[in-house]
């Protein structure tokens, strides 16, 4: 491969740039080395359009420039580039040699399969630097912008992380402040809302609701589930802080907070212009927590798949919480009494597959019983 009108010490920007030269014929490959290494760039040579693959799959990004020949046996020019472009995208600047002045069809197709530009052979050497100059500042350009943009994307995902942990912890602490209020604390709370994500991730891979069950929805519930008593602050104390059970007409008052509880979250979630998943759910929880299958729950008193899944699992998740605490007007009861009640309120009190799916993870039911004990 001739060169004309050879430079007389360019002053070079391609100093420490990896370019990646492509041709069948050896002779072609060292002049070219000797050319841009005397810029003191690094040129890897490959000899088939095969070998510049391996090399390009080896080192990625990492290649400044690709100069190929389209001429070349097994894979030429166009089709490098092609496989080129969907491997690199379109970081890699690339620029196609053509040593025949009557290929404009084959340089048009190198064009269209991705190449940035071409030199026609046999190279003038101050061209091939200067476009060569071009293309790596263009890729530098390009570098440099997807530094930025993953700076900033980084950037964003840290501000949303920190604001998701701040919403969660926020969430977590008034839901903690109307547990307080209540004489039934402990590890309630954190109990509840690791039943909850039991079942939705065993109802997530078994049984009728699947297809129902996003990718989200086990954290949602993990994240929502503490809420959902929420509305015991609007109780007043007489009630809330009665130390043995409930009269009708107290209990009548006490029923009310899963609806305080609910439109305090609907208010909220009023409040937003976009959809909240999370919010959602915890409202849904809330109003609907202490509906039954049967229908003889509260606040609506619906019944079946009326009942948003979230509230049913949650249904469940708190009965059984309950059955294994102390309160000032029983003792515990052990894993196996509360079991057997669970299991006996199947198409009564509780979605007959959330019972299911319960029934097949009651020990992991009872590890989470121990691990979050009640304060003394």
């Amino acid at each position: 491969m001739p060169v004309c009108n050879k430079k007389d010490g360019m002053n070079s920007q391609l100093s420490e740039s990896l370019i990646l030269t492509v041709d069948d014929a050896e002779e072609n490959l060292d002049l070219l080395e000797i050319i841009f290494q005397a810029e003191k760039a690094t040129p890897i040579k490959a000899n088939s359009g095969i070998k510049a693959l391996e090399i390009a799959k080896e080192l990625g990004s990492q290649i400044d420039l690709v100069i190929t020949d389209i001429r070349m046996p097994v894979m030429d020019g166009i089709q490098l580039t092609e496989k080129l472009r969907e491997l690199l995208g379109w970081q890699v600047p690339i620029v196609l040699l053509t040593a025949d002045r009557k290929t404009d069809e084959r340089l048009t197709a190198g064009l269209r399969a991705g190449a940035n530009d071409y030199l026609n052979k046999p190279i003038n050497e101050v061209e091939l630097l200067t476009r060569s100059t071009s293309m790596i500042r263009l890729k530098k350009a390009f570098d440099e912008n997807s530094a930025l943009q993953k700076s900033l994307e980084l950037k964003v995902v840290e501000r949303t992380i920190e604001v998701e942990m701040t919403r969660d912890v926020t969430m977590f602490a008034l839901a903690k402040l109307a547990e307080y209020r209540d004489p039934e604390t402990g590890g309630h709370l954190e109990r509840i809302r690791e039943y909850s994500k039991a079942l939705a991730i065993r109802l997530q891979k078994f049984g009728p609701y699947q297809k129902q069950i996003g990718q989200n929805f086990a954290m949602d519930i993990y994240k929502a589930s503490p809420l959902h008593d929420i509305g015991k602050v609007g109780i007043p104390d007489r009630i809330l802080l009665k130390p043995g059970k409930l009269d009708a007409d107290e209990f009548e008052i006490m029923k009310q907070h899963s609806a305080m509880g609910g439109m305090t979250l609907y208010k909220a979630e009023e409040r937003l212009l976009t959809v909240n998943s999370f919010l959602a759910m915890a409202k849904e929880i809330s109003f609907c927590h202490h509906e039954k299958w049967d229908g003889s729950g509260y606040p609506g008193g619906i019944k079946g798949e009326e009942i948003p899944l979230a509230a049913r699992i949650m249904a469940l998740a708190d009965v059984y919480d309950a059955l294994i605490s102390k309160r000032v007007y029983k003792d515990p009861m052990s894993h196996e009494e509360s079991h057997d009640i669970i299991m006996k309120s199947k198409g009564a009190h509780f979605d007959p597959a959330v019972v299911d799916a319960y029934e097949a993870i009651q020990y992991e039911f009872v590890k989470i019983k121990d691990s979050f004990k009640d304060e003394e």
